[in-house]
């Protein structure tokens, strides 16, 4: 599929790619009339497609449908062109948790993503519909803190037979409940055990199961009790850290039943003076070291929790770059409002750079520091 920018689908023109995996491709287009961005996923073609690859992409469609959830991503329409299968999605702007998690959040960002993960967990179960995927890269979080829920691509109501091949796993192996190694049915259970590995890692940096291959991988799932967060760092309050283990429990009867009971728990726990500190994930190295040189610094000039939360905000706009940026800028600027405003012009779109120009400012304005 080479669809190259200018390239005009139906009602709709190709601004760039976004995105490309084993089913197909992800483009940013836009409407011709309307002159709204949306987001374009396209099946690779049908002719090489497999059945299961079809048969899935059609579920994704007819589950996306029923949904309408200001924390899932919204399918706006499908149709055919040119032998393509073709899906018109709501455009999330921002970036994905896997590289918010690069960039450094504290706890309570931490909680507050993983509460409205659950909003919509709990609103999708309770009409038939299991994510079966939950992972951090199919969770977006916009510039303004919102979380989107993308890809059902493994998505199943209820009712529906499994669309898999017979054995065959599905879903990403870390996030994984033990019970599907074993065969065993998916149900709202096991979205609470990868919303909880998610959530994990969140708070920790870490994997609760690592290894360097899928056999340990899945020793690891069957066979280890996971180190409680609170033991990998002691300012994670026990209470919470014992939520998070709940969660991650290896019998699906012992975890938390549904999202409604994990909120539960969420809400009656307190973070305290825990609450702000910040969690940089050493999973992807090259980003990593770009996001703590934004979060430490290297200069007095700079609060560290000011660097952090300009890079946080810039990285929804440019990605795992951000950290380098602000790192650069802090060194060849001398106030805080030259910093913002040097990193602010490597923002391509006009009204994205005066965005997140409000944004930063809005929230060092609140903390008095502007």
């Amino acid at each position: 599929m080479a669809w190259l920018p200018g390239t005009r689908v139906g009602s709709y023109e190709v601004v760039d790619v976004l995105g490309d995996g084993g089913m197909g491709k992800v483009f940013r287009v836009r409407h011709l009339i309307s002159n709204r961005t949306e987001a374009m996923k396209v099946l690779l073609a049908t002719s090489s497609a497999s059945q299961e690859m079809l048969d899935r992409f059609t579920q994704e469609i007819r589950v996306l449908a029923t949904l309408n959830h200001p924390n899932i991503s919204v399918l706006h329409t499908a149709f055919h062109h040119e032998e393509q299968l073709v899906m018109i999605m709501e455009y999330v702007e921002g970036m994905d948790l896997r590289h918010a998690l690069a960039a450094g959040i504290t706890l309570d960002q931490a909680v507050a993503y993983v509460r409205q993960l659950l909003t919509a967990l709990d609103y999708a179960h309770s009409r038939g519909v299991i994510h079966r995927d939950i992972k951090p890269s199919n969770i977006m979080i916009t510039p303004w803190g919102q979380v989107k829920v993308l890809d059902f691509g493994l998505a199943l109501a209820a009712p529906e037979a499994r669309l898999t091949m017979t054995g065959a796993l599905v879903g990403s192996m870390h996030y994984i409940a033990p019970e599907q190694l074993s065969g065993e049915g998916h149900d709202a259970r096991s979205d609470m055990y990868a919303v909880g590995v998610t959530l994990y890692e969140m708070i920790t940096g870490r994997l609760p199961i690592e290894g360097t291959n899928y056999a340990q991988v899945i020793g690891g799932l069957l066979q280890h009790r996971p180190v409680s967060p609170s033991h990998i760092n002691p300012l994670i309050p026990t209470e919470f850290s014992a939520i998070v283990m709940k969660a991650l429990a290896k019998e699906k009867r012992e975890r938390w039943q549904n999202a409604r009971e994990f909120l539960t728990a969420l809400d009656a726990s307190h973070l305290g003076q825990a609450s702000e500190f910040r969690v940089v994930s050493p999973s992807t190295p090259e980003v990593t070291g770009a996001a703590q040189g934004g979060v430490i610094g290297e200069t007095s000039k700079y609060e560290p929790d000011q660097l952090s939360e300009i890079t946080l905000k810039l990285a929804h706009y440019v990605g795992p770059i951000a950290g380098v940026l602000v790192k650069r800028a802090s060194s060849s600027t001398n106030d805080l409002q030259a910093l913002v405003e040097k990193v602010a012009q490597e923002i391509e779109r006009e009204d994205a750079r005066q965005r997140f120009l409000s944004s930063v400012s809005g929230r060092f304005r609140r903390s008095g520091v502007l």
